[in-house]
């Protein structure tokens, strides 16, 4: 509220001369007089030299305070107004971009009304209120920069008339007082005479230079005579002369001068490690220096708390008020909250041995006592300062558990569910020893970053837990504090200071006399939270002695720059060493203690610096070596691979997170799942995965195949996917600023040198590890840059002979990024809008009902999925006073609107699911793979069958909600708008709708109404027996793809009927299928004279080649393909991409660069299989492609464009010539291998109808990488007549002979044909016989194919024997093929035109 001034001054436009308190009513009692009419539009001028904001005609009334106020003019010369009412006012603004209406809201106004023609608007009371306003006419950009209260930021720009700047309002309707967006421009406390705002720095030269100019107004005497005499507020004519102006500030520029640059100077060489400023800016880079946080999760945490309240002075200290948002009633807190020790090696200077956590999971608490037994002092002060808690869990110390405990007698008298974990089991306890962890390490990093003394880990452990309570973490974005209290943290306390920070304090109290020195040193310790009722720190003497300060301020540069201030600095830093030294303070913890120990830090020399000789020798092991026989490679459960592995799950998604194999689960008798299987997919042993957030689950050995095998590279090397830095270290080898530099001849240069420094790197999985500089830099240079600047290293020799480039380039991306944004806002030439109100205005601007019924008919649909709560509001289910919603989350549902290729405007109603939690074992939703689809369409011919394409209709909402959602109803939901509505069905957008539908639809195929069963080798791929009617049996199959859906059957439409019966299907989607991902599909005739289904890439490379041709157009650079007539081939002639040494590319062409590359491999999945090898070759430079790599793949396209239609992939099921004269199908393996055979996978269906085979070509180019010398491997699978799998990539070894690449080679077309041959068993295919496998190198097909040949090359044993050991169990047999006629040969080498066409004549219809 308004606080009464002193003596007026004669420079106010409006000055309060006294205020006074009296009842609301007589505040109101003459608000008719003044009462505004709705929609008056008048303009708000900026007067920064009014007290006070002033509402005039253009405002309304919201409500009246009890205070009034008496006003003077300009002097003190004449009569002041009396009796003017201090209100909440407001008033609506239109952006004059979008058209959107805001509310704007003034608290602590001065109310005139209609009798002022226009308002009076302070800036000075709106930056109070943490607005930024540019009211310097003189200056671009200018107006007030806010905020609403749904957290949208706004901007309201100002017009300049003359030297007058404003923006108009009007007066709002009372509807659009509850409707519109709120904007609160000045805060409910407004003291125009103690207020201190921050003070511009300026330059000696601008301050010395600055003249200040005061015109008068255009008042008469006559006039202010008049108004002095006025004996009520309420007179037009009077009070019209308070808006005349007052213009002053006009700022002088002059030359340079030499005060100037020498005090310029100055600050430059004092020091580049202090700040020049009292406190500390909020900013990300800033948080993310002082917290020891990434700039992300700095970037995230300043979005979801508030920072009002911080210091900016640089003369004397002000004050903020303390709020304490705790309840003092002891709330309840819900769910179960884990409890546990940590135990100190020394004793801190307060006397503390010991720390109680209580967590759970987010929010941490820490409370250090004197000894374990005082443990019942942590749950009181906890369930003071936090709340309740339902359950607790705690481990069995004798503190935590004994019946006369004062933990437990309090626990008991409060009714706290106490629970104990088993002793050793720490997994129960997950939370609490998960905290612990990242306490811990978060105190080492800080003890070895400020040099902290170990004797006060009290303060810092409390100290970090509360960074972390209001920290942003989890996949939700929030706090921990938020989700415990509900509240928006305010972390305005914790970004002044830094843990131990060196600073000044006041204590005038204790000064007797006025010539002593009133400010002492000490160190920052944390927030005291319980002394006093201001912003009150932790600080600690020199003397050892904590005390608690409000008046605090940080040493700066300018401070060392005086030598009597540094030597009293280091004589603060010596005593203080001294009084904090832990000799004497040493704790012995007894053993065996099941509790966490604080770490001990050496300070730097803690930087791991493993070499050679750190590594013991066998004499150092002793009798640790295993000497005995290892058990038999084959024994899977005596030497297990997966235990100890550590990997991404869900890698690639929003979910991706780090686990770690620990150990075999065990069923309810203590006996291992699963059976173990040399064949990963057969492998059903399960396992006990732990991820980086301390929780765990069950996973099986094909899971953690599969997800493995899909994070390595062609090497076995898993890439990791940086989230954030959070750290950094250095050595003792690192050069110092000395050593940094080296002449090169006369120039003086800085060293390109990283060695010695180490950052701490969190990983997108959750786990974290330190990183060389050098190796980090060279994968993530933009933020590693940006790291140094935030944490002031950027000037250190490792960094500064490389950041300011980086940055440099980074800025540059930057803006071109933010170009592309802009066009999203059209499609197709027709705009797209981003909200309902928009869609309906498009509509209105264009005479038509295009978006209204595209809204219409999505919301037809929409309003099945939920129900309305009667008799509920949304403000009472936000409060939790509605039991039907307890551990509901509340969303916000929103309208995307699209445009399809006719123009046909789309609008789907989705959720926010972005701002759910919900749980990883409903948010992965799989689709059938591509080469099941080619399985199906081959089954289809092979079984003479039908095949039918539906989509099924609105498919998310058939499906049950999997998660616990309500929202308010908007006015896309018509009736429902304002009221609550609950999420019965899923809804687009949420985190569990794929998976919600696939399993409604898995269960509506396997019902017994339609009877089929999900096969085990692709679980979107259903079979069922059938017979036709002439008696023949086969398995009709369905695969799956989201909601579209591939029938083969002989009877597709009685399926089709009764799938429609459950899930509507588009009735314009039911018919044979002639576009499949992305393929054209149609039937054929063979030579032969019958029908068989085909694919063909055609339509999608010619809309690949235009997407192409309108990027070289976008550019602008008049660059366009090749002429389709020179580029016979897909590589120019003699190009040999590791041979380029042409430019690299900029960030923007990699993109594009990658683009392409996507591009061209979808056409390859599609059946381009002539450009595979040229691909494949391109693909090895995603990391760091140049400009002619770039080039050849617009050559490819250049290529496509010529040749658009290499015909068409038939599914052909008739059985191909071949000479099976060349196979040795009848060799005797046994005295070799045993009694080996193929084992047939468990489960499998009894195959069915007309027998199939495979057929497979395999080659590979020797050393054909002339830099690397890696091989090229290549391999096409038949099954039947129809290729199903093909295969072209980089070898991981380089290989002495010809020899070694084809036997590498054939050892992978083994792996794929083994993975096939389960594939076709368990899709009942009627499999018959070896894969007959044709191979040029007549060395390799006589080692695997005559029993009796022996290698010579013992580095290739593995895949020698790993494929004999196939061709023994009549898994495949190789024979010989002519190398002119290896079809594998597509894939392994650039080929001339004509050869090229040859070998594709025999792939291609």
């Amino acid at each position: 509220m308004l606080k009464s001034r002193g003596d007026s001054t004669k420079s106010r436009s409006i000055s309060i001369t006294s205020i006074k308190r009296v009842s609301k009513v007589s505040a109101s009692k003459n608000k008719k007089t003044g009462k505004t009419i709705e929609g008056t539009i008048s303009t708000n001028e900026m007067d920064s030299h009014a007290d006070t904001c002033v509402a005039g005609k253009n405002w309304s009334v919201m409500s009246y305070s009890d205070v009034v106020c008496e006003v003077s003019p300009f002097t003190d010369e004449y009569e002041s107004i009396k009796e003017v009412p201090i209100v909440t006012a407001c008033t609506v603004w239109t952006d004059s971009n979008t058209g959107k209406e805001y509310l704007l809201v003034g608290d602590q106004f001065l109310w005139f009304g209609t009798t002022l023609h226009h308002s009076l608007l302070n800036p000075n009371q709106i930056r109070a209120n943490f607005h930024k306003v540019q009211d310097n006419p003189f200056e671009p950009d200018t107006g007030i920069s806010a905020v609403t209260n749904h957290n949208v930021d706004v901007f309201i720009p100002f017009d300049a008339t003359g030297t007058i700047i404003s923006f108009e309002s009007r007066v709002p309707t009372e509807k659009e007082k509850q409707t519109l967006p709120i904007i609160h421009l000045t805060a409910d406390h407004w003291d125009p005479e103690n207020v201190t705002l921050s003070k511009i720095s300026r330059s000696i030269e601008e301050n010395e230079m600055r003249t200040i100019c005061s015109l008068t107004s255009g008042l008469s005497r006559q006039d202010v005579e008049a108004l002095g005499s006025a004996d009520s507020v309420y007179r037009n004519a009077e009070l019209q002369y308070f808006v005349d102006r007052m213009i002053s500030s006009v700022k002088v520029a002059c030359a340079t001068r030499d005060d100037v640059d020498k005090q310029e100077g100055l600050e430059r060489s004092i020091g580049r490690v202090r700040s020049n400023e009292r406190h500390s800016r909020v900013n990300a880079e800033n948080l993310s220096r002082m917290w020891n946080v990434g700039l992300e999760t700095a970037h995230r945490t300043l979005r979801v708390t508030q920072q009002t309240g911080t210091r900016s002075a640089t003369g004397p200290l002000h004050r903020m008020l303390r709020i304490d948002h705790l309840d003092l009633h002891r709330p309840r807190l819900p769910g179960m909250w884990f409890c546990d020790t940590l135990l100190a090696k020394v004793k801190s200077l307060t006397g503390k041995t010991v720390a109680n956590i209580f967590t759970q999971g987010k929010y941490v608490a820490v409370y250090p006592i004197p000894t374990r037994k005082e443990a019942g002092h942590s749950i009181i002060d906890f369930t003071d300062q936090v709340g309740i808690p339902q359950f607790l869990m705690a481990d069995q110390a004798s503190e935590f558990t004994g019946e006369n405990t004062d933990f437990v007698k309090h626990c008991r008298r409060m009714r706290i569910q106490l629970r104990h974990k088993e002793k050793g089991r720490y997994n129960q306890n997950h939370a609490a020893e998960r905290e612990i962890g990242f306490l811990s390490d978060r105190w080492r990093r800080r003890m070895t970053k400020k040099f902290v003394p170990r004797r006060l880990w009290d303060f810092g452990l409390v100290y970090e837990a509360e960074i972390l309570s209001r920290l942003s973490r989890g996949r939700d974005g929030r706090t921990g504090y938020e989700e415990v209290f509900g509240q928006t943290p305010n972390i305005a306390e914790y970004v002044d200071f830094e843990f131990y920070d060196l600073v000044w304090w006041w204590d005038r109290g204790d000064k007797v006399s006025s010539t002593e020195d009133p400010k002492s040193l000490a160190r920052w310790l944390g927030i005291s939270h319980r002394v006093g009722g201001d912003m009150c720190y932790w600080l600690v003497t020199a003397s050892g002695k904590v005390i608690s300060k409000s008046s605090v301020q940080h040493v700066i540069r300018d401070d060392f720059s005086n030598p009597n201030t540094k030597a009293q600095v280091d004589e603060f830093d010596r005593r203080l060493k001294e009084r904090l030294d832990d000799g004497n303070f040493q704790i012995d913890l007894p053993d065996g203690m099941d509790s966490f120990h604080l770490p001990d830090v050496n300070l730097p020399e803690e930087l791991d610096n493993r070499d050679e000789k750190n590594i013991p020798s066998d004499a150092e092991y002793g009798d640790m070596l295993f000497g005995g026989e290892r058990p038999e490679d084959d024994d899977e459960d005596a030497i297990d691979k997966y235990i100890g592995m550590e990997l991404v799950m869900d890698a690639g998604t929003d979910f991706e997170r780090g686990a770690r194999i620990v150990k075999r689960s065990k069923d309810d008798e203590g006996r291992p799942i699963g059976r173990a299987h040399s064949n990963p997919i057969l492998d059903s042993r399960s396992y006990v995965a732990e991820f980086a957030d301390g929780t765990r689950d069950k996973v099986t050995a094909n899971i953690i195949a599969e997800n493995m095998y899909a994070q390595v590279d062609d090497h076995g090397n898993q890439y990791a996917l940086l989230s954030e830095i959070q750290d950094h270290r250095k050595d003792g080898t690192a050069l110092d600023e000395e050593e940094a530099w080296e002449y090169r001849g006369a120039n003086k240069t800085r060293k390109p040198t990283t060695k010695g420094w180490q950052l701490l790197i969190e990983w997108k999985d959750g786990s974290s590890s330190w990183i060389k500089l050098k190796d980090i830099k060279d994968s993530n240079p933009i933020e590693v840059a940006e790291y140094a600047v935030a944490n002031r290293i950027q000037d250190e020799p490792a960094f500064a002979w490389w950041v300011k480039s980086v940055l440099r380039r980074r800025n540059r991306i930057i803006s071109k990024v933010k170009k592309k944004y802009w066009r999203t806002t059209h499609k197709y030439g027709v705009r797209v809008p981003k909200t309902w109100e928009e869609a309906l205005e498009l509509d209105r601007q264009n005479g038509n009902n295009l978006w209204r019924n595209a809204m219409n008919k999505e919301m037809s649909k929409a309003k099945v999925p939920w129900k309305i709560l009667d008799g509920v509001t949304p403000e009472e289910a936000r409060k939790g006073k509605v039991p039907e919603l307890i551990a509901f989350q509340e969303i916000r549902n929103h309208l995307v609107f699209d445009v399809k290729m006719d123009f046909t405007r789309k609008a789907r109603y989705c959720a926010g699911g972005h701002t759910t939690d919900a749980p990883d074992g409903i948010t992965y939703s799989s689709v059938v793979t591509r080469d099941s689809v080619r399985l199906g369409f081959l089954a289809a011919a092979l079984h003479d069958v039908d095949i039918l394409s539906i989509d099924l209709e609105n498919a998310y909402l058939n499906a049950p909600c999997a998660e616990k959602i309500w929202f308010e109803g908007t006015a896309e939901c018509g009736d429902a708008k304002g009221k609550v509505c609950v999420l019965v069905r899923s809804l687009y957008g949420l985190k569990s709708s794929g998976f919600s539908w696939r399993q409604a639809l898995a269960d509506v195929i396997t019902s017994t109404d339609l009877g089929f069963q999900a096969t085990q080798a692709d679980p979107n791929v259903y079979i069922r027996r059938a017979k036709k009617t002439d008696g023949y049996e086969y398995y009709e199959m369905l695969l799956v793809y989201t909601d579209d859906v591939l029938i083969i059957s002989h009877q597709t439409d009685f399926i089709a009927d009764k799938i429609d019966r459950h899930f509507k299907i588009k009735p314009e989607s039911r018919h044979e299928p002639d576009r499949y991902l992305g393929a054209d599909i149609a039937k054929i005739q063979t030579s032969g004279g019958h029908e068989v289904w085909s694919s063909s890439s055609k339509t999608y490379v010619q809309n690949a080649v235009k997407v192409v041709e309108n990027l070289l157009v976008e550019d602008g650079e008049g660059k366009q393909l090749r002429n389709p007539k020179k580029a016979k081939n897909p590589f120019p002639t003699g190009y040999r991409p590791e041979l380029d040494i042409s430019q690299e590319l900029d960030a923007e062409l990699i993109s594009r660069y990658l683009q392409l590359i996507g591009m061209l491999r979808w056409a390859i999945e599609l059946g381009r299989l002539d450009i595979n090898l040229e691909v494949s070759l391109l693909s090895q430079y995603q990391a760091s492609p140049r400009v002619g790599h770039l080039d050849s793949l617009y050559h490819i396209f250049a290529y496509l464009k010529g040749h658009p239609n290499m015909g068409r992939i038939a599914y052909d099921p008739k059985h191909p010539r071949v000479d099976y004269s060349v196979f040795n199908e009848t060799a005797d393996w046994e005295s070799f291998y045993g009694d080996v055979e193929e084992e047939l996978p468990p489960k499998m269906p009894e195959p069915l109808g007309h027998p199939v085979n495979i057929h497979a070509f395999v080659d590979a180019n020797h050393a054909g990488n002339v830099v690397t010398r890696r091989s090229h491997s290549g391999i096409i699978i038949f099954v039947n007549n129809a290729p199903i799998i093909w295969f072209c990539k980089r070898q991981n070894t380089v290989e002495s002979s010809t020899f070694g690449s084809e036997l590498v080679a054939m050892r992978i077309c083994r792996d794929l044909i083994v993975s096939l041959r389960y594939k076709l068993r368990m899709f009942g295919l009627n499999l018959q016989g070896p894969a007959y496998t044709f191979c040029d190198n007549a060395g390799v097909v006589k080692n695997v194919s005559v029993p009796e040949s022996v290698l010579h090359k013992r580095h290739n044993a593995i895949n020698y024997h790993v494929v004999r050991e196939a061709v023994a169990a009549k898994i495949m047999v190789v024979g010989k093929e002519d190398g002119d006629t290896n079809l594998a040969d597509l894939f392994t080498k650039i080929l001339t035109g004509e050869r090229r066409n040859m070998l594709c004549g025999y792939l291609f219809r």
